[in-house]
């Protein structure tokens, strides 16, 4: 029977040979292999190689894709790390070139296989514009993102995308003389979360809520004003109590804006918005604004047959009968009045209730 002293000295024969073996092994280009970082400075690593006869060199370039830094900020002296062996030692250099780039570059792959196979999304980072679309890298694997599939809607200027993260599907993956081509998209991700925001919002939208909201288009009848994630429809009559020609003439495309909910059809999914719904009327206290027999400048705006209106103010036209228009006898109001001049007219009468004003012109004629 075996004392303790040889059992001891025997486990320790079988460590020393085992050691041995493994420095025997010969390090091959593409092995991962595992060291001590024993010497550090701001642009390189020297690692104590495990089974290696010589020490290993990690520059920046190839530690991090990210190589504009600081190496100490990326790694720390007596760390131990993983890196792949692209470089055996030379006559001129001793050492075993490393790179953790190419062996994370291998765990991109995998991960971007993964995803693509299981519909999963990945966060990228954006290196650079290109034409047609942007470059962004995953664990070192280039990734291009094609313009069309940056945004919902079109993208003129693709330079804003950079040192972005953003989310994207892998839509196409393929490996050619030896290189790993990926493609992918951010539309699926960016529609996902629109759908989850319109129904969120759907869920909380109330006839009479006051919104902001920013004009995403407009069209001869009105404007498209996106709120929480959908768009609702501020139809021209609902932009001001004033006259407005066409939604051009006071908006324009990316204006930020309150608006109030006036209906919404949660069936149909259509939403109508109001901003002079926040706006005060124009009407209300108009007695006392323009209290009878004060004389005041209005425009001249249109004619009828019977008589001209005149605008107060935005919103309050008042008429000025064609009786009251001149001590002449006056067939038409285009005979005394143009559209678009600025004249003095008397405040015959005012009703907040009817909305009506009546003017004169000639109580004020000398």
């Amino acid at each position: 029977m075996m004392d303790n002293q040889n059992i001891e000295n025997n486990e320790n024969e079988m460590s020393m040979q085992d050691l041995m073996d493994l420095y025997d092994k010969p390090v091959r280009i593409g092995q991962i292999i595992k060291g001590k970082i024993i010497q550090l400075d701001d642009k390189e690593a020297i690692v104590a190689l495990v089974g290696a006869s010589h020490d290993g060199k990690l520059v920046i370039e190839e530690a991090t894709v990210d190589s504009e830094g600081n190496l100490t900020e990326v790694l720390e002296l007596g760390q131990e790390i993983e890196a792949k062996v692209i470089r055996r030692p030379q006559e001129n250099d001793s050492f075993f070139i490393l790179s953790m780039v190419e062996m994370h570059r291998e765990e991109a792959i995998r991960d971007l296989r993964a995803a693509h196979e299981n519909n999963e999304t990945v966060k990228v980072k954006v290196k650079d514009a290109v034409k047609g679309g942007v470059v962004a890298t995953y664990l070192g694997q280039r990734v291009f993102i094609p313009a069309s599939h940056l945004e919902l809607h079109s993208v003129n200027d693709l330079s804003v995308y950079k040192d972005q993260d953003l989310d994207v599907n892998v839509i196409e993956i393929e490996e050619k003389r030896g290189t790993t081509r990926v493609v992918a998209s951010r539309r699926k991700k960016l529609q996902e979360d629109r759908i989850a925001q319109e129904a969120s919002a759907w869920e909380n939208f109330e006839v009479g809520q006051v919104l902001e909201g920013h004009v995403e288009r407009l069209t001869d009848f009105g404007a498209f004003v996106n709120v929480n994630g959908v768009d609702g429809l501020l139809h021209v009559s609902e932009i001001s109590y004033g006259k407005v020609g066409k939604p051009s003439d006071v908006l324009k495309v990316g204006d930020e804006l309150k608006v109030k909910i006036i209906a919404l059809d949660n069936e149909k999914k259509r939403l109508s918005l109001s901003l002079k719904a926040l706006q005060e009327n124009p009407w209300t206290r108009i007695e006392e604004k323009y209290p009878e027999g004060s004389v005041v400048l209005g425009k001249v705006v249109r004619f009828t047959d019977f008589g001209a209106f005149i605008e107060l103010e935005p919103g309050v036209d008042g008429l000025a009968h064609i009786s009251q228009l001149s001590h002449q006898r006056v067939e038409s109001p285009s005979e005394v009045l143009t559209i678009g001049e600025t004249i003095k007219v008397k405040i015959l009468d005012s009703s907040e209730e009817n909305k009506k004003v009546s003017l004169s012109i000639k109580a004020i004629e000398s």
